[in-house]
């Protein structure tokens, strides 16, 4: 299959114009067009609904999307993998969570970057959940996440403790006061979700739902309000008296897991390079 087909489904599916995707991929309408129906008639199957002024997914649309996602994916690394020069002799692919980017996994990165100059490395922030279909579809060689997943042919371990506090944009805040009006719910996953409905039975719903430390210590920063983020990421903002740590809250520690194949090619690298995280 013709992986422009792919890259211009996608792209339509993300703007819903065609004359915005045409845009977007330095291309006619016309030829936005001509793709979305080459690629309809190889499937058999509809992928938009056309309105006067909307475009949207049919159902075998919505299906496509996911599919076509992976497959270019599938293709990028397929082409990576054949074309490696002999100055990169290997290839690892490193899937994490946005946050282990920040707490740890840069660092991490850029020390095995310098010991293994013949090791070619594409690093990727995803989310959970697009970490763990990647790793059960063999698209990454190692995966970091906060809750451990259940996938044939996968090992996991344990690599970090990170201990969360809860900091407010407010010095001497309680943590019921931390946890009322301003508070930013920061989707810790699964393990932290439980400790936090345990200790805050009574909150009330919070305004702002995030996925991301990051986004969580911008808003904080910007706005006001108090959060869960990892300790060391806040200790330089408290050492400046930009937050503070909210002393009743309870230190919710979360545990980092690398998971990897088994028996993947790169086994045997992967177990030299978890050794670099110290």
């Amino acid at each position: 299959m013709d992986t422009q087909l792919l890259k211009t489904f996608l792209e339509v599916s993300r703007l819903r114009n065609f004359g915005k995707a045409a845009e977007s991929l330095c291309v006619s309408p016309s030829t936005v067009s001509a793709r979305i129906r080459q690629l309809e008639a190889q499937l058999g199957l509809s992928l938009f609904s056309r309105g006067h002024h909307h475009i949207g997914l049919t159902p075998a649309g919505e299906r496509m999307e996911r599919h076509a996602r992976f497959l270019l994916d599938a293709w990028e690394r397929a082409y990576e993998d054949t074309a490696l020069s002999e100055r990169h002799q290997r290839r690892l692919v490193v899937a994490g969570v946005a946050s282990l980017w920040d707490i740890f996994l840069q660092d991490w990165l850029a020390t095995i970057y310098r010991a293994y100059p013949t090791l070619g490395v594409r690093a990727e922030e995803s989310t959970p959940l697009r970490v763990v279909e990647k790793l059960e579809r063999n698209m990454v060689d190692v995966g970091f996440l906060y809750d451990t997943p259940r996938i044939s042919g996968v090992g996991v371990e344990e690599v970090a403790t990170i201990p969360l506090v809860m900091v407010s944009s407010q010095p001497d805040r309680s943590a019921e006061q931390a946890v009322g009006e301003g508070y930013i719910r920061v989707e810790w996953g699964t393990a932290f979700a439980s400790i936090h409905e345990s200790s805050f039975p009574q909150r009330q719903l919070a305004r702002g739902r995030v996925n991301s430390g990051r986004i969580a210590l911008g808003l904080l920063l910007e706005c006001g309000g108090a959060a869960y983020l990892p300790q060391d990421i806040v200790a330089p903002w408290c050492d400046r008296q930009r937050l503070f740590v909210v002393k009743d809250a309870p230190v919710i520690e979360l545990k980092a897991y690398v998971a990897y194949h088994w028996h993947g090619e790169h086994r045997e690298l992967i177990g030299e390079l978890i050794e670099h995280l110290g």
